[in-house]
């Protein structure tokens, strides 16, 4: 890589009204995030949605008829791809995250923004479903980003 700072695309669409997170300081804490995973070059688009619009898209995509927390869809071609070009789409369910994070240290942004980091690491690559040592791998990536982006020391969580 050059001496240039990689590229770094990142949109938050929330479509809930109110909406839910602040969003500037979302955005602050999704960027650091993302200044921590590997990568070349970076297109996100984090969309916030309720339980239902969650549930329809776990359905349509991966035939489970319920919410989740957060889905990612990588782009098929991203332009100008390569091994370290994190490109795609974060979907989450604002409640759900919420509700699963309750009695967590911390503003709802900064509660939300792990299951973001959940889904930026499975667009890098990361994949807890095989079990065994890629499921640590991707917890330990998950706490380093989540704390790097919080300012927390190492080794400490927030939650």
């Amino acid at each position: 890589m050059s001496g240039r700072s990689p590229s770094r695309r990142l949109s938050i669409l929330q479509r809930l009204r109110p909406a839910p997170f602040r969003h500037e300081r979302l955005r602050t804490l999704v960027r650091k995030a993302l200044a921590r995973v590997p990568h070349d070059a970076a297109d996100l688009r984090v969309l916030v949605v309720d339980d239902a619009d969650m549930t329809e898209w776990n359905r349509r995509f991966l035939d489970r008829p319920w919410t989740t927390n957060v889905l990612s869809f990588p782009d098929e071609e991203p332009q100008g791809g390569g091994p370290a070009m994190l490109y795609g789409d974060i979907l989450i369910s604002a409640p759900t995250c919420l509700r699963q994070t309750r009695g967590w240290k911390g503003s709802p942004e900064e509660r939300v923004l792990f299951f973001i980091v959940h889904g930026m690491l499975h667009l890098a690559g990361y994949d807890h479903e095989r079990g065994g040592a890629e499921a640590r791998r991707m917890r330990r990536a998950e706490r380093d980003v989540y704390r790097f982006a919080l300012g927390a020391p190492p080794g400490r969580s927030r939650r």
